[in-house]
């Protein structure tokens, strides 16, 4: 039992460790892609922007030569050709300047980032109105490039707010009072989820898969706690069974020995027949016992002959009227009373139906034996006005070593191992077994045997 819930605690650790893992890491997937998704987006509208204002605004000829630069103040004079400092000497009042210029070359792997510089410092300064349909036709376009496939609404305002979601935004300058450029998308945790099914499927199998073993762990360990508890209800059984005979047993055996039976002819005889009784349903219990091992390993084998089954279910009700109070109905309806099965087998099966029957009724036994034939199949079938068999308990009663329990109560002798027996042999014949009962009203056994 401490091995049992060391496994269960063990195993549920683990289990419990491999689902968070999935979903930990499922929830870093989906955050990943958020960011990425983000990204990509605002990469996507700051290219759209800067391909329409380069577009739109001029930017120096000499930028396009062959060697491209840009001409830059190098000195200002003035009337007296004094250099002046233009933050400091840049005279108040109007006067004759003279401005030096001198070109700056642009190394041609910066000529891209000097172009947009260029345009949204002139777009900023001349105050160049942004067409938002162009914007947004690039915009599509380099959605388009990165397999983005949303929905979203572009618009110019003067306030930026924070990027989340569902709301990406990119400033047309550099100052804090520049306009930007919006964009509301539409349905991104949906595209998300679609992104990520393949990762999300994965985890979901992972999980099913995990919490499946952790059942199907839990399944086996509940069937092995059955077993112990059917083992340890068979050897309990059959110790107080084995008891009963044995107490016989040295009853007789004393009489005989230490009282002078031995004498009594009479007694003699009576006390054999007794003990002769006694060693002959011992062996059969073994018997069973053996056949059951045997079937199971596959070691024993049907024995297929022609039986007349009219006289062979005659023969096995015989051998139960021996009491008055009992009694035992035969209904036969075939068409052919020939059957091709095994007459040991079937001998083995209606011998431990009657006995059941006759062992769970609570007064005088009545019991109904029919048999019957149709075109496909024949039937056995035996009824009995028993105690019953209760709803919870009817699933379990072919479970070998399986009793009804009734605390330390052993009013009932057994072994648990008849009905298991019967279903066994049923099952070798190809057969199938049914069962129909009512608490207290009693149970009927059906048995379909093929033609």
């Amino acid at each position: 039992m401490k091995n049992q819930f060391k496994i269960i605690l063990i195993t549920s650790i683990t289990a419990c460790s491999i689902l968070l893992f999935q979903f930990f890491w499922v929830y870093r997937t989906y955050e990943e892609s958020q960011e990425n998704f983000q990204v990509k987006v605002k990469n996507a509208l700051q290219r759209s922007i800067d391909l329409f204002f380069l577009e739109k605004v001029r930017t120096p000829t000499s930028l396009s030569n062959s060697d491209p630069y840009l001409s830059i103040i190098s000195e200002v004079t003035d009337e007296k050709k004094e250099n002046l400092n233009l933050k400091k000497d840049f005279p108040k009042s109007a006067g004759s300047l003279k401005i030096g210029m001198q070109p700056l070359k642009i190394d041609s792997a910066n000529l891209e980032n000097v172009r947009l510089f260029l345009v949204k410092l002139i777009a900023s300064s001349n105050k160049q109105s942004v067409d938002l349909l162009l914007v947004n036709e690039n915009f599509r376009k380099e959605l388009d490039k990165e397999k983005i496939f949303i929905d979203y609404k572009l618009s110019l305002k003067k306030k930026a707010i924070l990027d989340f979601e569902e709301v990406v935004s990119i400033p047309l300058g550099t100052n804090e009072k520049n306009w930007i450029i919006e964009a509301r998308l539409f349905k991104t945790g949906k595209y998300l989820l679609l992104k990520n099914s393949i990762p999300l499927a994965v985890s979901i199998i992972l999980v099913i898969l995990t919490g499946g073993s952790l059942w199907y762990l839990g399944l086996i360990i509940y069937r092995q706690k059955q077993l112990d508890s059917k083992k340890n209800n068979f050897i309990s059984n059959i110790t107080h069974e084995l008891r009963t005979p044995i107490s016989i047993l040295k009853s007789t055996n004393e009489a005989l020995l230490q009282f002078g039976e031995a004498a009594n002819p009479e007694k003699t005889i009576r006390y054999l027949k007794i003990n002769a009784d006694v060693l002959n349903k011992l062996d059969y219990n073994i018997d069973r016992l053996l056949d059951i091992t045997r079937y199971e390993l596959g070691v024993k084998y049907v024995n297929l002959n022609h039986v007349n089954i009219v006289e062979l279910v005659r023969s096995i009700v015989n051998k139960f009227q021996v009491n008055d109070t009992n009694q035992i109905t035969i209904i036969t309806e075939l068409e052919n009373e020939t059957i091709l099965t095994d007459k040991d087998m079937i001998d083995a099966i209606l011998t431990n139906l009657i006995d059941n029957a006759l062992k769970y009724s609570a007064n005088s036994a009545e019991i109904v034996v029919q048999v019957l034939s149709t075109s496909k199949y024949w039937q056995l079938e035996v009824q009995d006005n028993g105690i019953g068999i209760s709803e919870e308990n009817l699933p379990l009663i072919f479970d070998k070593f399986y009793r009804i329990t009734s605390g330390d109560l052993h009013d009932v002798k057994g072994y648990g191992i008849g009905l298991s027996y019967v279903k066994e042999l049923v099952s070798l014949l190809s057969g199938e077994i049914t069962v129909k009962s009512d608490l207290g009203s009693g149970t009927t056994f059906i048995i379909k045997f093929p033609l």
